[in-house]
C-alpha cells in the first residue's frame, strides 16, 4: 500500500508539474467535424497536432448530439441534464426562474470563461465565434474580447492577431463552414472532406502564431468538435454522430498518442481549467484527462 501511494504522489507531482508549464490554452473548436473527416481529409495541421500530442477518435458528443448542448457540455463542464441546454432554439430569457450551481436566479450554468475571470481577474480572455449562436452560451463580461461573424476568414484573423498581440490565457475559436456543408452535400462527401481541411488551413495559422508570439512552449493547443453527422444530418445516437476527434498538443503532453479511455467532451472543460491552475468548481462533472500527461 505504501509503494502505491508513493507511486500515485510521484504521478500528481509530474502532472503538476506539467500543468505549470501551461501559461495559455487555445481551443479550436470544429462544428460538425468527424473523426473521419480528419482522418481522409487532407489536414497536415492537425496530423501533426496529432504527431506532437495526443488524440481520441472517440470522445463523446453529448445528446442530442446538437450544437448548443455539445457546446453548452464543452465549456460548462457537465452534461445537458445539468446546464439545462437541450436545443439550438434556447435562449437565456428560458432560465430566467432557474438557479444552477449555486448561483444567481437566471444565470447560465458556470463557463470555463466565467471561473477563470473570477479566479484570474487579469486573465486575457477571448472568443471568436463562426456560428451566430455560439456566444449567447457565456455570460456577459467575462471575455476580454467576444466577437461573432459568418465569415471564416474574418474569425481567423481576429484569433491570429490576438494571439500575436494579447498572447491571451483562454482563447476559444468557433469554426462553423464544416457543420454547414454537412448539410448541404453530406458527410463524407468530397465537399465535406475539403471543408475540413480549410478548417485545418485555419489551425496552420493559429499553429504559426503560436510560434510568432514566442509562447510555443507554454502554450496548449486543442482541437474538438461539437458532434458528427451522417447524411446532411446529426441529432442521433450512432456513432458517426457522437464520436468526434479529441486532439491535445503542447508542453508536458504526450506524443503520438492514442488516449486509451473515451472522454466525454465535458471532460475538456475540467482538463482546462487544471491546465490553467484553476481550482475546480464542484458543480463540475466533468474529470481531468490526466492520461494526455507525460510520465503517466
Amino acid at each position: 500500500m505504501r509503494r502505491i501511494a508513493l507511486l500515485l504522489l510521484l504521478f500528481t507531482n509530474v502532472v503538476y508539474a506539467q500543468q505549470g508549464k501551461i501559461k495559455h490554452v487555445i481551443i479550436i473548436g470544429v462544428d460538425g467535424m468527424s473523426p473521419d473527416g480528419v482522418m481522409k481529409a487532407h489536414s497536415p495541421n492537425m496530423d501533426s497536432l496529432m504527431a506532437h500530442g495526443s488524440h481520441s477518435f472517440e470522445c463523446k458528443a453529448q445528446l442530442p448530439t446538437v450544437s448548443s448542448p455539445n457546446w453548452a457540455s464543452i465549456i460548462m463542464g457537465v452534461p445537458p441534464a445539468a446546464h439545462g441546454i437541450w436545443s439550438n432554439k434556447w435562449q437565456v430569457r428560458d432560465i430566467k426562474d432557474s438557479v444552477y450551481c449555486n448561483g444567481k436566479k437566471g444565470h447560465i450554468f458556470p463557463t470555463i470563461f466565467r471561473v477563470l475571470r473570477e479566479q484570474k481577474h487579469h486573465a486575457k480572455i477571448m472568443c471568436f465565434a463562426g456560428w451566430w449562436s455560439f456566444v449567447r452560451l457565456i455570460e456577459p463580461r467575462v471575455c476580454t474580447a467576444k466577437e461573432r461573424t459568418l465569415w471564416t476568414g474574418l474569425v481567423c484573423s481576429r484569433a491570429v492577431t490576438s494571439v500575436k498581440l494579447r498572447k491571451p490565457d483562454l482563447l476559444f475559436i468557433d469554426l462553423n463552414d464544416v457543420d454547414e456543408t454537412g448539410h448541404k452535400y453530406g458527410h463524407g462527401t468530397p465537399e465535406y472532406y475539403k471543408a475540413v481541411s480549410e478548417a485545418d488551413v485555419v489551425v496552420g495559422k493559429i499553429m504559426n502564431a503560436v510560434k510568432s508570439a514566442g509562447i510555443e512552449e507554454s502554450t496548449v493547443i486543442m482541437i474538438i468538435a461539437d458532434h458528427g453527422g451522417i447524411g446532411k444530418g446529426h441529432g442521433g445516437t450512432t456513432p458517426q454522430e457522437i464520436n468526434v476527434p479529441l486532439i491535445i498538443a503542447g508542453p508536458g503532453i504526450k506524443k503520438g498518442y492514442t488516449l486509451k479511455s473515451n472522454p466525454r467532451n465535458y471532460d475538456t472543460t475540467v482538463t482546462v481549467a487544471k491546465m490553467l491552475g484553476l481550482t475546480v468548481p464542484a458543480c463540475w462533472e466533468g474529470k481531468d484527462i490526466t492520461e494526455i500527461y507525460e510520465g503517466k
